[in-house]
């Protein structure tokens, strides 16, 4: 997975089908410190969804599937 990718999160996970872009793979540590230590051990991506409102989303690698690489 990298920046530039198009994902999606399987339907049974969240009831619908929404496509997000890889906009980092590396989650800033401002981010990371102020989590709990469960969440560091998870590796996790930002993604930009198209229902998100321009949210960025740090999302588990696991749950993402890849639809589109980018080149």
């Amino acid at each position: 997975m990298k920046v530039g990718d198009l994902v999606t999160m399987p339907e049974s996970s969240v009831g619908c089908s929404v496509t997000g872009i890889i906009i980092s793979t590396e989650p800033p540590k401002s981010l990371l410190e102020s989590k709990p230590s469960w969440y560091n051990s998870s590796k996790r991506v930002g993604v930009l969804w198209s229902d998100g409102g321009g949210t960025i989303d740090w999302e588990p690698r696991d749950w993402l599937e890849v639809i589109s690489e980018s080149r």
